[in-house]
């Protein structure tokens, strides 16, 4: 799952223009390939046309923007998390990329990284503590019905009482640990909101 993000009103560069959809039932894999890399180049130089993130980078974005640049409407907060095309107004998008700037500026986007990779890491340690577990208990299972057949088996068919153990130890999970941030992509999302002319997120 991801989130596309496609600009309203889009300034495009002089000389460049949109290439034409193809036949997707007739075209061959060189036509659609060759299509794709001009589709790519398109948005390349027109940089307000499209944005994508896959929903754990998006997520972390999405939170920073709602959080810290005070351009997002409360109420609207959870229309930037659903890929149901809510449209942000070209006023907003320019002034969510000029508060995002003066975010990377004063360092304070650093900072929040910086508390995002923490965050993180100690996530990724708690999560290697109940991977650890999660082997144990599949070593247990193994006792019980041989090694080859653990081996092949999903902890959905564990037996009881192991198959609501795995459920309770899976459960502390820290899903943080898939949520990351990065100076660069605010950049990137920043100069595709400034030309956006407005964007829908999708």
């Amino acid at each position: 799952m991801g989130f596309d993000l496609y600009g309203v009103n889009p300034k495009i560069k002089e000389g460049t223009k949109k290439p034409e959809e193809i036949d997707w039932k007739t075209s061959t894999e060189e036509e659609k390939e060759e299509y794709f890399k001009a589709v790519d180049e398109y948005e390349s130089i027109n940089k307000g046309v499209y944005f994508r993130n896959n929903v754990w980078w998006w997520r972390r974005l999405a939170d920073y923007v709602m959080e810290h640049t005070k351009c997002v409407d409360e109420k609207d907060f959870d229309k930037w998390q659903h890929n149901d095309g809510f449209e942000v107004d070209e006023e907003t998008a320019i002034q969510i990329a000029n508060q995002l700037e003066h975010l990377i500026k004063t360092g304070h986007a650093q900072k929040y990284k910086q508390e995002i990779d923490d965050e993180i890491k100690k996530a990724e340690q708690h999560n290697d503590k109940v991977q650890k577990m999660l082997d144990e208990l599949h070593l247990e299972v193994a006792k019980i019905v041989g090694n080859e057949k653990a081996e092949h088996l999903a902890p959905i068919d564990y037996p009881e009482p192991y198959h609501k153990k795995w459920n309770e130890i899976y459960k502390q999970t820290d899903y943080r640990a898939n949520y990351p941030f990065s100076i660069a992509n605010v950049k990137e999302f920043i100069e595709f909101a400034r030309n956006s002319g407005g964007f829908r997120i999708c």
